[in-house]
């Protein structure tokens, strides 16, 4: 599989080059276009209760989309849901934990499913369960904002919004930003301290700050009464 990352960090997409029989497994909805030549599957990986699992609780689709080559190499475009970037990995029998809505694309080897975070994620504003992706072969992953990579050796602290993925040695803990004035007053709410060896992901922009700001342009409909 040859690959090319279109459009960073603003307007991402991915254009795949597939030989014959190469296929490459993506989220519902992230395909963009593809030659004529690849053919679709549409199935609910890990079977139903894995699937309902991995959309109830990490929220992903219910269904994947594998895509093969057939009669011949083909192309195909994807692109993440949400405006922000894209990055790749090449896992070799390795683990990556994303945030929820991470996953676009992997190869066929790659294995995606929900992972419990435990109760201090419950008031971190991220949910309770996150991603785990395993297997080998090549992950793609979205965020945000722009993707930052920060080789981790020791500690760092990240606000729970700005999380994209981390390496599963990498130990965690949910805290709060200085006391309860800082916590209610400093507009920074939880933060998560990152202790330990390994690559740590982190976006630039925050969903849940953005959802809020636009909040305040929404219109609202009055009633005039009787």
């Amino acid at each position: 599989m040859n690959y090319e990352i279109l459009g960073k960090p603003d307007f991402p997409s991915v254009k795949i080059m597939l030989n014959e029989g190469e296929s490459v497994v993506a989220e519902s909805g992230a395909m963009v276009a593809h030659t004529s030549g690849v053919a679709i599957k549409t199935e609910a990986r890990g079977g139903i209760l894995g699937a309902a699992k991995r959309s109830l609780l990490g929220g992903e689709s219910f269904f994947v989309n594998t895509f093969t080559a057939e009669g011949g190499p083909g192309e195909i475009y994807f692109s993440p849901a949400v405006t922000g970037d894209m990055d790749v990995l090449r896992l070799d029998n390795q683990e990556l934990i994303m945030s929820s809505g991470a996953f676009v694309c992997s190869s066929p080897g790659v294995t995606v499913d929900s992972k419990w975070g435990g109760f201090k994620a419950m008031f971190s504003g991220e949910g309770l369960f996150f991603l785990k992706a395993s297997g080998s072969g090549e992950l793609f992953f979205s965020s945000f904002g722009a993707i930052h990579r920060i080789d981790l050796d020791g500690e760092y602290i990240v606000d729970t919004g700005h999380i994209v993925a981390f390496d599963p040695a990498v130990s965690y803990t949910i805290e709060r930003v200085g006391g309860l004035k800082s916590l209610f007053l400093s507009g920074e709410g939880l933060v998560c301290r990152f202790r330990g060896h390994g690559k740590l992901y982190i976006q630039t922009r925050n969903q849940n700050s953005f959802s809020a700001w636009a909040d305040q342009f929404r219109r609202v409909e009055r009633s005039t009464g009787d």
